[in-house]
This record gives C-alpha cells, sequence and structure tokens, in this order.
C-alpha cells in the first residue's frame, strides 16, 4: 500500500474525466493535476482512498508534445480552468476520446463520433460569470474558486472572460473596499454581498451587473452606482439578487433592479432575443451559433412538421426552427423563461411557436394526441427525468435530437432511449467550454 507523502516516478497512462493524469503505482491508480496522458515525472502522494490516491506533480522528466505553458498567471490555483495547459488540438481531441469512452461505459454503445467542433478563438468567451466575494487574512478577494474547494483565488486577469470583465471585478471590489461594504462568510452566514454576476450582449454590447447580497440594501447605492456607470458606460443595468439561504446555490428568484431595465438583448441566427439576470442564456454566442445551425441540419425539419423545444429556456432552439416547420411547442419549468420565450416569439413576429410553463415530465404526457416529428432536448446538468424519457418512448417521436453539457447524463438517458427502441446514430462534440474539460454533445436518436 502506497503511503501519504512518498515520492515515487511514473509515467502516466490516461487521463480522467476532468483531465486527471492517471499512473499506476504497482496497480494502484494515482491521479495527478495537471499531468497529461504520455508524459514522466515525480509525483508526491497527497491523500490516499481505499481504491485510488491523489499525487501532485514535482517534476517532469519527460513533457508531452501536447503541452503549453497556459497563459494566466491563477492556473495552478484557479478552479475556472483545468486543461489550459493542452494544446487546443490536444483539448479537442480529449474532448472527443471523453465522449466516446463514456458512452461506451454507461451506454455500452458505439455510434460514430465527429471531431470536436472548435473555437476561432478559444478565449475571452464566457458571456456570464458569477464572482464570488469573500474576506482572507483581513482583505477583500474577488474570483473564482480553487478547484475542489470554496476558497476563493484573487483574480487579477481571467482569460475566459470578455477583458472588461477583470476591470469591473477589480473596480467593484475597490469600492467595496472603500465605502466598508461587508463580504459574506460562508462559515458563520455573516456579512453582505456573497458575489457579483456580469452578461454581456455580443450583439449591443451592453453589459448586466448584479449584486448578489444577502440583502436588497446597497450601501452607498447612489455613490457606487455613479461610479460604476461613469468608468464603465457599457453597464446598461445594475441589479440586486436577494439570496439569504445557507446554500452553494448563489442565485435566487428575488431581485430588484437599481439602475435601467433588467433587461438585455442580443441575437442569434438572426432572431433577437430579450432576457433577464436570471434568464438561461448560452454562455458562448459564436459556439452556439454553430451548436444551432447542426441541430436543425441533423434533423432534417419539413414545412409539415410539428417539433417540441423541450427545456426550452427563452425559446433560442425553438424558434430557430420555427421557420422550418409548421409548429413549435416548448416547454420550460422557470416562469420567468417562459414569459420571455413568449415576448420573444412576439417581438420576431414568429407566429407558429408556443410555449408552456411546467416541468417536462409533467407537460409532455398532455401533448400525448400531437403528432410530433422531431423533439429537440435541452436539458439541465442533471439530465432527463426518467418518466419524461418513457413518455418520449410512449410516443414513439421519429426523430430526437439531444444538446447536452454533460456527457455522463446523456450517455445514462440514450441508454435508457436506446433501451426504448431508439438508436444513436450521430454524436459531435462542440467546444462550448475552450480551457475547460466541460464538453457540448449534439445527437440523433432515431426511432
Amino acid at each position: 500500500m502506497i503511503q501519504k507523502n512518498s515520492t515515487h516516478d511514473v509515467t502516466f497512462t490516461d487521463l480522467t474525466h476532468d483531465a486527471m493524469g492517471v499512473a499506476k503505482i504497482d496497480g494502484f491508480p494515482v491521479f495527478v493535476k495537471d499531468a497529461l496522458k504520455g508524459e514522466k515525472g515525480q509525483i508526491k502522494i497527497i491523500k490516499v482512498n481505499k481504491n485510488f490516491a491523489f499525487g501532485k506533480l514535482l517534476t517532469l522528466h519527460e513533457p508531452s508534445p501536447f503541452r503549453k505553458k497556459p497563459i494566466c498567471e491563477h492556473f495552478d490555483t484557479c478552479g475556472g480552468c483545468n486543461i489550459m495547459h493542452m494544446n487546443y488540438e490536444m483539448q479537442l481531441s480529449f474532448k472527443k476520446h471523453r465522449v466516446k469512452e463514456t458512452l461506451k461505459k454507461i451506454s455500452g454503445i458505439s455510434p460514430p463520433i465527429g471531431n470536436t467542433v472548435a473555437m476561432n478563438n478559444p478565449y475571452y468567451y464566457r458571456n456570464k460569470a458569477i464572482i464570488p466575494f469573500g474576506e482572507q487574512d483581513g482583505r477583500v478577494v474577488a474570483g473564482l474558486y480553487k478547484s475542489r474547494s470554496h476558497e476563493i483565488v484573487d483574480l487579477r486577469r481571467c482569460h475566459i472572460f470578455p477583458k472588461i470583465y477583470s476591470d469591473i471585478i477589480r473596480a467593484v471590489k475597490a469600492l467595496v473596499i472603500e465605502h466598508d461594504i461587508d463580504v459574506y462568510d460562508e462559515e458563520t452566514h455573516d456579512g453582505l454581498l456573497r458575489a457579483i454576476m456580469l452578461r454581456h450582449s455580443e450583439s449591443t454590447g451592453d453589459i448586466s451587473l448584479t449584486f448578489i447580497m444577502t440583502s436588497g440594501k446597497l450601501p452607498k447605492k447612489e455613490i457606487i452606482i455613479q461610479s460604476i456607470v461613469e468608468r464603465f458606460p457599457v453597464i446598461s443595468n445594475i441589479n440586486v439578487n436577494i439570496n439569504q439561504d445557507k446554500t452553494n446555490v448563489l442565485l435566487s428568484s428575488k431581485s430588484k433592479t437599481l439602475y435601467g431595465k433588467d433587461e438585455m438583448k442580443d441575437t442569434l441566427l438572426g432572431i433577437e432575443y430579450t432576457f433577464n439576470h436570471r434568464s438561461f442564456y448560452q454562455i458562448n454566442p459564436a459556439q452556439t451559433e454553430k451548436l444551432y445551425r447542426a441541430a436543425i441540419d441533423l434533423a432534417d425539419l419539413k414545412k409539415t412538421d410539428t417539433v417540441i423545444d423541450s427545456y426550452c429556456g427563452i425559446g433560442t432552439i425553438g424558434l430557430t426552427a420555427a421557420k422550418h416547420v409548421k409548429a413549435v411547442i416548448g416547454f420550460d419549468v422557470v416562469k420567468d423563461s417562459i414569459r420571455s420565450a413568449q415576448l420573444n416569439a412576439k417581438n420576431n413576429d414568429i407566429e407558429n411557436a408556443r410555449f408552456i410553463q411546467g416541468k417536462a415530465e409533467d407537460v409532455l404526457p398532455d401533448l400525448k394526441s400531437e403528432q410530433v416529428d422531431v423533439l429537440f432536448i435541452d436539458p439541465p446538468r442533471k439530465g432527463c427525468h426518467k418518466e419524461f424519457l418513457d413518455t418520449v418512448i410512449a410516443m414513439g417521436i421519429p426523430k430526437v435530437v439531444y444538446i447536452s453539457c454533460n456527457v455522463s447524463t446523456f450517455a445514462r438517458d440514450t441508454s435508457i432511449l436506446n433501451a426504448g427502441g431508439y438508436k444513436v446514430t450521430s454524436v459531435t462534440p462542440f467546444d462550448m467550454f475552450p480551457q475547460t474539460s466541460h464538453i457540448e454533445t449534439l445527437a440523433l436518436l432515431t426511432k
């Protein structure tokens, strides 16, 4: 049995799902952050569990030809990016391999898998950021969490957010310090400011700033708003989201607007969308357009088709499909999202789409009498409820286009659909989250 704090010379033979290097010592697996497959190096054992251990890379004896120096000064400590030490070619290859292996392991299928669809520029792409605030050694910090912890890394510059986000974060932190605003302590549940959220519209350039706080009262409100807006005139609205719960979920359903109107507009594939600070909206607009084009092409839509857009959010997939089909029915559990979807249909003069508020597993059975030709599925990370998938199978919908941000739940759900008579005929990974091990997957299943 290997011992904690012991050192070993190893060869890394594989990568885990979250891109940790895998080495074996007398057959016992050890997972090591920032190590790449094929590399040789010396590691120190930092934790030993019953069936595996974790190690720390001390020295690289033989680096991989696919290794690159991360451009971010925070890479060694921050948990925001975990594969920036891979060159982009390897990042894309890793994601395709992970989709293939996960499907084989969880669902037992090996469908054809396309190459990962790349970004032209895999940096500064993320249009939404939630930045927690805290205190360390008597000073205010703001940034992202360290990997597998809630310790905040005090960010100077992030390379997956728009560059202006880093400037705004530093400016807000300076105002928090200047005006002595209490920051939140997760352990004691004391303090006012938990985090800020930034959202950006690619088409208008507008930025939304939301203070996530335990109270709706922002101290020195007028001074702070004036200072922020004068320095960053692209900020079109400032909100307070009030969260008093002891939870890791930072955004609550209770909020108020301090400046401007809690509304943003963005355009995808010629359709203008209106959304607010709480709405779900894809975080990578350039890749989202590629993804939606591919999804529409994959569905091979006809003017006589009726399609369902499940987990529809503000209606982006359904409204993109609407001009190609007879009718669109969308549904989502979030009331605000459905209101936005209905408004987006109206504002774009789309009359053949209707949207229903409710859980997917509750709404779909009510649509059994509809002759549905294509079902679009774009669920949250937890995937689909089994009742929903059972209803899909019972309805015998001919084509299912599944978009997933979690390859493990995608594999689980496709296994259920496969057992119900659906065949996965096509799978393509999309790199929606460069520099991280997260993967977006597009698949077609046919009855």
